[in-house]
Protein backbone atom coordinates (compact mmCIF):
# COMPACT_ATOMS: atom_id res chain seq x y z
CA UNK A 1 0.00 0.00 0.00
CA UNK A 2 2.43 2.37 0.92
CA UNK A 3 4.04 2.06 -2.53
CA UNK A 4 0.74 2.15 -4.28
CA UNK A 5 0.31 5.31 -2.51
CA UNK A 6 3.68 7.00 -3.54
CA UNK A 7 3.37 6.33 -7.04
CA UNK A 8 -0.46 7.74 -7.25
CA UNK A 9 0.71 10.42 -5.22
CA UNK A 10 3.51 11.13 -8.11
CA UNK A 11 1.11 10.55 -10.97
CA UNK A 12 -0.60 13.72 -9.90
CA UNK A 13 1.76 16.11 -9.44
CA UNK A 14 1.77 18.55 -11.85
CA UNK A 15 4.00 18.93 -15.26
CA UNK A 16 5.35 22.17 -14.33
CA UNK A 17 8.48 20.54 -12.56
CA UNK A 18 9.53 18.82 -15.54
CA UNK A 19 9.08 21.41 -17.77
CA UNK A 20 11.09 23.87 -15.85
CA UNK A 21 13.95 21.00 -15.74
CA UNK A 22 13.59 20.77 -19.47
CA UNK A 23 13.55 24.77 -19.98
CA UNK A 24 16.75 24.83 -17.25
CA UNK A 25 18.53 22.30 -19.93
CA UNK A 26 17.71 24.17 -22.73
CA UNK A 27 19.37 27.26 -20.90
CA UNK A 28 22.51 25.73 -20.01
CA UNK A 29 22.27 24.33 -23.95
CA UNK A 30 22.19 27.67 -25.09
CA UNK A 31 25.02 28.86 -23.02
CA UNK A 32 27.81 26.11 -23.96
CA UNK A 33 26.57 26.93 -27.91
CA UNK A 34 27.23 30.43 -27.03
CA UNK A 35 30.55 29.63 -25.68
CA UNK A 36 31.69 27.46 -28.54
CA UNK A 37 30.98 29.97 -31.36
CA UNK A 38 31.92 33.09 -28.90
CA UNK A 39 35.64 33.17 -31.36
CA UNK A 40 33.91 31.71 -34.22
CA UNK A 41 30.69 32.78 -35.48
CA UNK A 42 28.81 36.23 -34.54
CA UNK A 43 25.55 34.72 -35.70
CA UNK A 44 26.50 31.37 -33.56
CA UNK A 45 27.14 33.35 -30.30
CA UNK A 46 23.99 35.63 -30.49
CA UNK A 47 21.71 32.25 -31.30
CA UNK A 48 23.25 30.55 -28.42
CA UNK A 49 22.93 33.68 -26.06
CA UNK A 50 19.40 34.03 -27.42
CA UNK A 51 18.11 30.65 -26.51
CA UNK A 52 19.39 31.22 -23.08
CA UNK A 53 17.72 34.13 -22.43
CA UNK A 54 14.10 33.41 -23.79
CA UNK A 55 14.68 29.90 -21.83
CA UNK A 56 15.45 31.77 -18.26
CA UNK A 57 12.39 34.30 -19.34
CA UNK A 58 10.36 30.71 -19.85
CA UNK A 59 11.59 29.15 -16.31
CA UNK A 60 11.01 32.79 -14.68
CA UNK A 61 6.96 32.48 -15.75
CA UNK A 62 6.92 28.95 -14.68
CA UNK A 63 7.46 31.17 -10.68
CA UNK A 64 11.00 30.45 -10.26
CA UNK A 65 13.71 33.56 -10.03
CA UNK A 66 16.29 33.24 -12.15
CA UNK A 67 18.11 36.59 -12.12
CA UNK A 68 21.46 35.78 -10.30
CA UNK A 69 21.75 39.03 -8.10
CA UNK A 70 25.69 39.73 -8.11
CA UNK A 71 27.90 42.58 -8.83
CA UNK A 72 28.01 43.06 -12.44
CA UNK A 73 23.89 43.64 -12.53
CA UNK A 74 24.49 47.70 -11.36
CA UNK A 75 27.36 48.57 -13.92
CA UNK A 76 25.46 46.62 -17.08
CA UNK A 77 21.80 48.16 -16.25
CA UNK A 78 22.77 51.63 -15.16
CA UNK A 79 25.13 51.49 -18.61
CA UNK A 80 22.12 50.28 -20.47
CA UNK A 81 19.68 52.75 -19.12
CA UNK A 82 21.66 55.26 -19.92
CA UNK A 83 22.08 54.40 -23.17
CA UNK A 84 18.22 54.03 -23.76
CA UNK A 85 17.79 57.54 -21.65
CA UNK A 86 20.33 58.92 -24.44
CA UNK A 87 17.81 58.22 -27.00
CA UNK A 88 15.06 60.08 -25.51
CA UNK A 89 16.76 63.01 -24.62
CA UNK A 90 18.55 63.30 -28.20
CA UNK A 91 15.23 62.41 -29.89
CA UNK A 92 13.91 65.29 -27.78
CA UNK A 93 16.48 67.69 -29.25
CA UNK A 94 16.20 66.68 -32.89
CA UNK A 95 18.40 64.04 -33.03
CA UNK A 96 16.14 60.78 -33.15
CA UNK A 97 17.66 57.03 -33.72
CA UNK A 98 18.63 56.53 -37.08
CA UNK A 99 17.66 52.63 -36.96
CA UNK A 100 16.83 49.94 -34.58
CA UNK A 101 19.61 48.12 -35.06
CA UNK A 102 22.19 50.74 -34.16
CA UNK A 103 19.64 51.88 -31.17
CA UNK A 104 19.86 48.51 -29.98
CA UNK A 105 23.62 48.05 -30.09
CA UNK A 106 23.79 48.53 -25.97
CA UNK A 107 22.10 44.66 -25.56
CA UNK A 108 25.70 42.57 -25.77
CA UNK A 109 26.40 44.82 -22.63
CA UNK A 110 24.05 42.65 -20.94
CA UNK A 111 25.41 39.17 -21.66
CA UNK A 112 27.61 39.11 -18.21
CA UNK A 113 24.22 39.01 -15.90
CA UNK A 114 22.45 36.48 -18.69
CA UNK A 115 25.44 34.05 -18.69
CA UNK A 116 25.93 34.28 -14.91
CA UNK A 117 22.03 33.83 -14.73
CA UNK A 118 22.49 30.83 -16.18
CA UNK A 119 25.38 29.04 -14.29
CA UNK A 120 23.75 29.70 -11.54
CA UNK A 121 20.24 28.18 -12.55
CA UNK A 122 21.31 25.05 -13.06
CA UNK A 123 21.92 22.03 -10.39
CA UNK A 124 23.42 19.16 -11.54
CA UNK A 125 22.06 15.84 -10.22
CA UNK A 126 23.04 14.42 -7.59
CA UNK A 127 24.99 17.94 -6.42
CA UNK A 128 24.02 20.41 -4.26
CA UNK A 129 25.38 23.86 -3.08
CA UNK A 130 27.67 26.43 -4.92
CA UNK A 131 29.56 23.50 -6.37
CA UNK A 132 27.03 23.08 -9.26
CA UNK A 133 27.46 26.58 -10.84
CA UNK A 134 31.07 26.55 -10.58
CA UNK A 135 31.69 22.93 -12.40
CA UNK A 136 29.20 24.86 -15.22
CA UNK A 137 31.71 27.72 -15.26
CA UNK A 138 34.48 25.67 -15.60
CA UNK A 139 32.65 23.34 -18.40
CA UNK A 140 31.62 26.74 -20.47
CA UNK A 141 35.27 28.05 -19.86
CA UNK A 142 36.45 24.54 -21.09
CA UNK A 143 34.22 24.71 -24.32
CA UNK A 144 35.73 28.36 -24.96
CA UNK A 145 38.87 26.98 -25.05
CA UNK A 146 38.80 24.21 -27.10
CA UNK A 147 36.55 26.24 -29.70
CA UNK A 148 39.22 29.19 -29.60
CA UNK A 149 42.12 26.80 -30.90
CA UNK A 150 40.31 26.73 -34.27
CA UNK A 151 40.51 30.83 -35.12
CA UNK A 152 44.39 30.92 -33.14
CA UNK A 153 44.95 28.00 -35.83
CA UNK A 154 43.65 30.19 -38.81
CA UNK A 155 45.50 33.54 -37.38
CA UNK A 156 48.65 31.63 -38.37
CA UNK A 157 47.57 31.29 -42.14
CA UNK A 158 46.19 34.61 -42.25
CA UNK A 159 49.03 36.15 -41.23
CA UNK A 160 50.97 35.07 -44.12
CA UNK A 161 48.48 34.87 -46.71
CA UNK A 162 45.11 37.05 -45.86
CA UNK A 163 43.30 33.63 -45.85
CA UNK A 164 39.64 34.53 -45.66
CA UNK A 165 37.67 31.19 -44.52
CA UNK A 166 34.34 32.99 -44.32
CA UNK A 167 34.54 33.50 -48.14
CA UNK A 168 36.54 30.33 -49.00
CA UNK A 169 33.58 28.91 -47.65
CA UNK A 170 30.79 31.15 -49.34
CA UNK A 171 29.79 32.86 -46.65
CA UNK A 172 31.12 36.45 -47.48
CA UNK A 173 30.58 37.72 -50.59
CA UNK A 174 33.61 39.89 -50.73
CA UNK A 175 37.04 38.50 -49.19
CA UNK A 176 38.67 40.54 -46.86
CA UNK A 177 42.24 41.02 -46.55
CA UNK A 178 44.01 43.20 -43.31
CA UNK A 179 46.47 44.22 -45.45
CA UNK A 180 49.38 46.17 -43.12
CA UNK A 181 50.94 48.96 -45.35
CA UNK A 182 53.92 49.46 -43.39
CA UNK A 183 54.67 45.78 -43.36
CA UNK A 184 54.31 44.35 -47.06
CA UNK A 185 53.18 41.03 -48.04
CA UNK A 186 51.54 40.21 -44.49
CA UNK A 187 48.43 40.70 -42.95
CA UNK A 188 46.61 41.53 -39.44
CA UNK A 189 45.02 38.29 -38.58
CA UNK A 190 41.00 38.49 -38.29
CA UNK A 191 39.68 34.94 -37.73
CA UNK A 192 36.19 34.67 -38.76
CA UNK A 193 35.44 38.57 -38.12
CA UNK A 194 35.22 41.47 -40.00
CA UNK A 195 38.33 42.62 -38.34
CA UNK A 196 41.31 42.56 -36.45
CA UNK A 197 40.52 44.65 -33.61
CA UNK A 198 37.71 42.87 -33.21
CA UNK A 199 39.34 39.88 -33.21
CA UNK A 200 41.80 40.75 -30.42
CA UNK A 201 39.26 42.38 -28.08
CA UNK A 202 37.29 39.32 -28.14
CA UNK A 203 40.27 36.10 -27.31
CA UNK A 204 41.64 38.78 -24.63
CA UNK A 205 39.33 38.41 -21.65
CA UNK A 206 38.51 34.98 -21.80
CA UNK A 207 41.78 34.03 -22.09
CA UNK A 208 42.65 35.76 -19.35
CA UNK A 209 40.26 33.94 -17.23
CA UNK A 210 41.51 30.72 -18.62
CA UNK A 211 45.68 31.88 -17.76
CA UNK A 212 44.90 32.79 -14.77
CA UNK A 213 43.16 29.67 -13.41
CA UNK A 214 45.21 27.28 -15.13
CA UNK A 215 48.43 29.29 -13.23
CA UNK A 216 46.51 29.59 -10.03
CA UNK A 217 43.44 27.95 -9.51
CA UNK A 218 44.54 24.51 -8.48
CA UNK A 219 42.71 22.42 -10.73
CA UNK A 220 43.77 19.02 -12.38
CA UNK A 221 46.32 18.93 -14.61
CA UNK A 222 44.22 17.91 -17.89
CA UNK A 223 42.20 20.97 -17.43
CA UNK A 224 45.25 22.97 -16.74
CA UNK A 225 46.59 22.26 -19.73
CA UNK A 226 43.65 22.43 -22.13
CA UNK A 227 43.10 25.55 -20.12
CA UNK A 228 47.17 27.14 -20.22
CA UNK A 229 47.36 25.85 -24.27
CA UNK A 230 43.66 27.74 -25.39
CA UNK A 231 45.28 31.02 -23.39
CA UNK A 232 48.66 30.73 -25.21
CA UNK A 233 47.34 30.12 -28.65
CA UNK A 234 44.63 33.20 -28.17
CA UNK A 235 47.39 35.29 -26.90
CA UNK A 236 49.86 34.68 -30.26
CA UNK A 237 46.30 35.05 -32.52
CA UNK A 238 45.99 38.73 -30.44
CA UNK A 239 49.89 39.34 -30.86
CA UNK A 240 49.48 38.47 -34.86
CA UNK A 241 46.61 41.09 -35.35
CA UNK A 242 48.92 43.30 -35.15
CA UNK A 243 46.83 45.41 -32.86
CA UNK A 244 49.24 47.92 -31.08
CA UNK A 245 47.18 48.82 -28.26
CA UNK A 246 45.98 44.87 -28.10
CA UNK A 247 49.59 44.51 -27.13
CA UNK A 248 49.83 46.37 -24.17
CA UNK A 249 46.81 45.47 -22.80
CA UNK A 250 47.81 42.21 -22.88
CA UNK A 251 51.29 42.29 -21.66
CA UNK A 252 48.90 44.44 -18.77
CA UNK A 253 46.98 41.53 -18.27
CA UNK A 254 49.50 39.07 -18.23
CA UNK A 255 51.55 41.11 -15.17
CA UNK A 256 48.53 41.30 -13.38
CA UNK A 257 48.09 37.27 -13.39
CA UNK A 258 51.60 36.71 -12.68
CA UNK A 259 51.53 38.95 -9.76
CA UNK A 260 48.49 37.38 -8.00
CA UNK A 261 49.98 34.48 -6.66
CA UNK A 262 52.86 34.94 -3.86
CA UNK A 263 54.60 31.23 -4.67
CA UNK A 264 54.09 31.47 -8.13
CA UNK A 265 55.54 35.19 -8.79
CA UNK A 266 58.94 33.92 -8.63
CA UNK A 267 58.77 32.16 -11.93
CA UNK A 268 55.31 33.88 -13.82
CA UNK A 269 56.43 37.14 -14.22
CA UNK A 270 59.93 36.44 -15.42
CA UNK A 271 57.79 34.32 -17.62
CA UNK A 272 55.79 37.56 -18.79
CA UNK A 273 58.53 39.29 -19.28
CA UNK A 274 60.13 36.41 -21.53
CA UNK A 275 56.83 36.90 -23.63
CA UNK A 276 57.19 40.22 -23.99
CA UNK A 277 60.45 40.16 -25.28
CA UNK A 278 60.00 37.40 -27.47
CA UNK A 279 56.77 39.22 -29.08
CA UNK A 280 58.95 42.29 -29.31
CA UNK A 281 61.31 40.46 -31.38
CA UNK A 282 58.30 39.53 -33.96
CA UNK A 283 59.58 41.26 -37.37
CA UNK A 284 55.88 42.92 -37.38
CA UNK A 285 55.76 43.68 -34.07
CA UNK A 286 58.82 45.90 -34.48
CA UNK A 287 57.73 47.36 -38.01
CA UNK A 288 54.65 48.14 -35.86
CA UNK A 289 56.48 49.85 -33.36
CA UNK A 290 58.82 51.20 -34.90
CA UNK A 291 56.71 53.39 -36.84
CA UNK A 292 54.67 54.91 -33.33
CA UNK A 293 56.60 58.38 -34.05
CA UNK A 294 56.58 58.26 -38.02
CA UNK A 295 55.09 61.28 -39.49
CA UNK A 296 51.59 61.28 -40.56
CA UNK A 297 50.84 58.20 -38.60
CA UNK A 298 48.34 59.22 -36.03
CA UNK A 299 46.64 61.67 -38.60
CA UNK A 300 43.86 59.82 -39.02
CA UNK A 301 42.56 59.39 -35.71
CA UNK A 302 43.22 63.45 -35.30
CA UNK A 303 41.00 63.93 -37.87
CA UNK A 304 38.44 61.47 -36.63
CA UNK A 305 38.69 63.41 -32.91
CA UNK A 306 38.53 66.63 -34.86
CA UNK A 307 34.78 65.67 -35.99
CA UNK A 308 33.99 64.29 -32.63
CA UNK A 309 34.83 67.36 -30.90
CA UNK A 310 32.91 69.43 -33.19
CA UNK A 311 30.04 66.81 -32.36
CA UNK A 312 30.61 67.29 -28.65
CA UNK A 313 30.76 71.18 -29.09
CA UNK A 314 27.02 70.99 -31.45
CA UNK A 315 25.51 68.93 -28.69
CA UNK A 316 27.48 69.33 -25.27
CA UNK A 317 24.75 68.42 -22.94
CA UNK A 318 22.47 65.67 -24.68
CA UNK A 319 24.86 64.04 -27.42
CA UNK A 320 23.02 62.69 -30.43
CA UNK A 321 22.16 59.56 -28.72
CA UNK A 322 23.19 56.15 -28.68
CA UNK A 323 24.36 54.20 -32.09
CA UNK A 324 23.66 57.63 -34.01
CA UNK A 325 27.35 59.37 -34.08
CA UNK A 326 28.10 57.49 -38.06
CA UNK A 327 25.53 58.79 -39.80
CA UNK A 328 24.93 62.34 -37.89
CA UNK A 329 28.55 63.10 -38.18
CA UNK A 330 28.65 62.14 -41.62
CA UNK A 331 28.20 65.80 -42.81
CA UNK A 332 30.89 67.02 -40.59
CA UNK A 333 32.80 64.52 -42.37
CA UNK A 334 32.73 65.98 -45.45
CA UNK A 335 33.33 69.71 -44.59
CA UNK A 336 35.88 69.36 -41.94
CA UNK A 337 38.12 66.20 -43.47
CA UNK A 338 37.32 66.00 -46.82
CA UNK A 339 40.79 66.64 -47.96
CA UNK A 340 42.41 63.69 -45.91
CA UNK A 341 44.31 61.98 -48.59
CA UNK A 342 42.73 58.28 -47.45
CA UNK A 343 39.57 56.82 -46.72
CA UNK A 344 38.49 57.48 -42.63
CA UNK A 345 36.18 55.02 -40.91
CA UNK A 346 33.47 56.98 -40.23
CA UNK A 347 32.43 55.44 -36.74
CA UNK A 348 32.90 56.69 -33.72
CA UNK A 349 36.04 58.17 -32.50
CA UNK A 350 38.22 55.68 -31.71
CA UNK A 351 37.67 56.80 -27.72
CA UNK A 352 34.94 55.04 -25.66
CA UNK A 353 34.84 58.15 -23.35
CA UNK A 354 34.56 60.40 -26.51
CA UNK A 355 32.20 58.66 -27.81
CA UNK A 356 29.87 58.09 -24.60
CA UNK A 357 30.04 61.70 -24.48
CA UNK A 358 29.43 62.64 -27.96
CA UNK A 359 26.09 60.00 -27.99
CA UNK A 360 24.29 60.77 -24.59
CA UNK A 361 26.53 63.74 -22.74
CA UNK A 362 27.59 63.63 -19.56
CA UNK A 363 24.93 60.89 -18.23
CA UNK A 364 26.17 58.12 -20.62
CA UNK A 365 29.95 58.90 -20.02
CA UNK A 366 29.91 59.32 -16.57
CA UNK A 367 27.58 56.06 -16.31
CA UNK A 368 30.53 54.30 -18.25
CA UNK A 369 32.88 55.58 -15.91
CA UNK A 370 30.63 53.81 -13.20
CA UNK A 371 30.98 51.10 -15.65
CA UNK A 372 34.21 50.16 -15.17
CA UNK A 373 34.80 51.91 -11.33
CA UNK A 374 32.22 49.02 -10.30
CA UNK A 375 32.76 46.38 -11.96
CA UNK A 376 36.37 46.34 -10.74
CA UNK A 377 35.59 47.15 -7.08
CA UNK A 378 33.16 44.15 -7.33
CA UNK A 379 35.96 41.85 -8.77
CA UNK A 380 38.45 43.42 -6.22
CA UNK A 381 36.24 42.32 -3.49
CA UNK A 382 35.76 38.71 -4.42
CA UNK A 383 39.40 38.70 -4.92
CA UNK A 384 39.91 40.12 -1.22
CA UNK A 385 36.64 37.49 0.39
CA UNK A 386 37.52 34.21 -1.95
CA UNK A 387 37.21 31.18 -0.30
CA UNK A 388 39.85 28.98 -2.35
CA UNK A 389 42.38 29.36 -4.67
CA UNK A 390 40.10 28.54 -7.67
CA UNK A 391 37.83 31.72 -6.24
CA UNK A 392 40.60 34.18 -6.10
CA UNK A 393 42.05 32.98 -9.42
CA UNK A 394 38.82 33.44 -11.61
CA UNK A 395 38.57 36.96 -9.48
CA UNK A 396 42.27 37.70 -10.62
CA UNK A 397 41.36 36.77 -14.00
CA UNK A 398 38.34 38.96 -13.90
CA UNK A 399 40.55 41.96 -12.92
CA UNK A 400 43.16 40.95 -15.86
CA UNK A 401 39.86 40.89 -18.20
CA UNK A 402 38.46 44.20 -16.94
CA UNK A 403 42.23 45.52 -17.26
CA UNK A 404 43.08 45.05 -20.53
CA UNK A 405 39.52 45.86 -21.86
CA UNK A 406 39.63 48.97 -20.56
CA UNK A 407 42.92 49.96 -22.09
CA UNK A 408 41.41 48.56 -25.25
CA UNK A 409 38.51 51.17 -24.61
CA UNK A 410 40.83 53.92 -24.49
CA UNK A 411 42.00 53.35 -28.38
CA UNK A 412 38.64 51.79 -29.70
CA UNK A 413 34.88 51.69 -29.34
CA UNK A 414 34.60 48.36 -27.64
CA UNK A 415 30.70 48.96 -26.49
CA UNK A 416 29.46 49.20 -30.30
CA UNK A 417 31.40 45.75 -31.25
CA UNK A 418 29.20 43.01 -30.36
CA UNK A 419 31.98 40.86 -30.55
CA UNK A 420 34.23 42.34 -28.06
CA UNK A 421 31.56 43.19 -25.31
CA UNK A 422 30.39 39.57 -25.64
CA UNK A 423 34.03 38.21 -25.35
CA UNK A 424 34.20 40.58 -21.93
CA UNK A 425 30.79 39.28 -20.51
CA UNK A 426 31.42 35.84 -20.79
CA UNK A 427 34.62 36.04 -18.98
CA UNK A 428 33.58 38.07 -16.42
CA UNK A 429 30.07 36.52 -15.82
CA UNK A 430 32.33 33.03 -15.74
CA UNK A 431 35.22 34.67 -13.32
CA UNK A 432 32.14 35.91 -10.98
CA UNK A 433 30.72 32.27 -10.87
CA UNK A 434 33.94 31.00 -9.80
CA UNK A 435 35.12 33.85 -7.52
CA UNK A 436 31.65 33.50 -5.52
CA UNK A 437 32.29 29.94 -4.72
CA UNK A 438 31.25 28.76 -1.31
CA UNK A 439 29.66 25.82 0.70
CA UNK A 440 30.57 23.32 -2.49
CA UNK A 441 33.77 24.47 -3.85
CA UNK A 442 35.21 21.14 -2.82
CA UNK A 443 32.55 19.96 -5.76
CA UNK A 444 33.81 21.93 -8.91
CA UNK A 445 37.78 21.02 -8.02
CA UNK A 446 38.14 18.04 -6.17
CA UNK A 447 40.09 17.51 -2.75
CA UNK A 448 43.44 18.41 -4.92
CA UNK A 449 42.02 19.60 -7.88
CA UNK A 450 41.76 15.86 -9.50
CA UNK A 451 38.26 15.67 -10.27
CA UNK A 452 38.53 18.62 -12.35
CA UNK A 453 40.80 17.23 -14.83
Amino acid sequence: MPNGHAAVAFSTLPAEPVLRRWLERLAVLGLLVHALFLSISMAGMQIGLGVSAGSLLLVRLTGRKVWARSALDVPCLLLCGAAVSSLGLATLAGSPPVGWHEATLWRSILSAPIVLSVLELRRWPGEAGQGAPRKLALVALCVWAVASLVPSAVAWVQYATGFDPLYALGLRATAVHAKVPIYQDHYAATGFFHWYQRLAHNLTPPLCVAAAVAVHGKVGPRLRGLLGLSALAAAAAVVLTLSRLAWGALLLSAFLVAAFGSRTRRWAIPLVLAGGVAMALHPGVRVRLAHLAAPGINDDRRAIWSVCASMVKEHPLTGVGWGNLPRRSAALYDALVATYPAPLPRAWCHDSFFSAWAEGGPLLCGALVLFWVLLFRGFWRWSRSAPDELARAAATGGLAALAAMFANSLGHDILYSSEAMYGLGFAVAVAAALARGGEGAALAVGKRGDSAG
